[in-house]
């Protein structure tokens, strides 16, 4: 993870650097490595009617709200969601509890890619019926902070 934060390329470096992380994790609930193979920007255009469709883990893209931080600084506030769908909850809490853990052990490197502050959120769970699979989700949020120089008109 190679990705440092600037001012020209926001959006997609606080996506990449959060993706590699979670894609990078080889411990995996179940067959396969679901962080390398079923990570998507967005929901997937295949059947999900199937047992075997799931578990899905979306990264959306991150908001982000640019302020004045001091006189020579902009602070980026920003959110950026995990969403994580399996066929039962204890998958999914796996999932969720191993990408909780590469956020946190990760946060030194993202600091040096000029992410701060990150912090998990209060994650949301639920469940769906789809077909004859009940899917259970949730939501993890994860909050940053990113600190650029003021552009100045003239």
């Amino acid at each position: 993870m190679v990705t440092p934060v600037t001012k020209s390329t926001i959006t997609h470096s606080i996506y990449t650097n959060f993706y590699d992380i979670v894609s990078a994790i080889t411990e995996s609930p179940g067959a396969g490595n679901i962080f390398a193979e079923r990570i998507f920007p967005s929901m997937p255009d295949v059947e999900l009617n199937a047992r075997n469709s799931y578990p899905i883990i979306i990264l959306e893209s991150p908001e982000i709200d640019l302020k004045q931080f001091s006189m020579g600084k902009n602070l980026t506030d920003g959110i950026i969601n995990f969403n994580v769908y399996a066929t039962d909850a204890k998958t999914r809490d796996q999932i969720i509890d191993l990408i909780i853990y590469n956020i946190e052990i990760n946060k030194g490197v993202l600091a040096t890619n000029n992410l701060r502050q990150v912090e998990v959120s209060i994650i949301t769970t639920d469940q769906i019926a789809r077909g004859k699979i009940k899917v259970h989700y949730c939501t993890i949020p994860i909050k940053f902070k990113f600190y650029s120089d003021k552009t100045y008109a003239f």
